[in-house]
């Protein structure tokens, strides 16, 4: 299975959205999903470990929940996406993947949760 998720490439001015595969457990297809973000993330072979973080933003009166995939070397290449959003300064790729309510990681869905996501990697 896979999700619609936003990937911030390190080597791009611009994000995009990528299918992100995951896996669920089959007795809990609601609660256990798992995303495997190591396909989207580049420096496998310099860094292998993946950092992930749960963010909440507000966004025009909304709250929205993300979980962000990043990882953390000094030798992985400044991420140029998130300086372009006047965002931090951070070295490799991120994923962005939207949290639901129901399940533990779903679709993103519209322009405004989108925005959010941007809003969110900004900070």
């Amino acid at each position: 299975k896979g999700i619609r998720a936003r990937l911030y490439p390190a080597n791009s001015l611009s994000p995009k959205t990528v299918t992100a595969h995951l896996r669920e457990n089959t007795r809990l297809p609601t609660k256990d999903r798992f995303v495997f973000s190591g396909d989207l993330l580049s420096g496998s072979r310099l860094q292998p470990y993946i950092h992930d973080i749960v963010v909440t933003v507000r966004h025009r009166g909304t709250s929205f929940k993300y979980l962000v995939f990043f990882k953390r070397h000094k030798l992985l290449p400044p991420n140029q996406c998130i300086q372009n959003l006047q965002g931090g300064h951070i070295n490799g790729d991120v994923l962005l993947v939207a949290c639901g309510k129901k399940v533990s990681v779903r679709n993103l869905r519209n322009r405004l949760e989108v925005q959010a996501a941007d809003k969110a990697i900004k900070r």
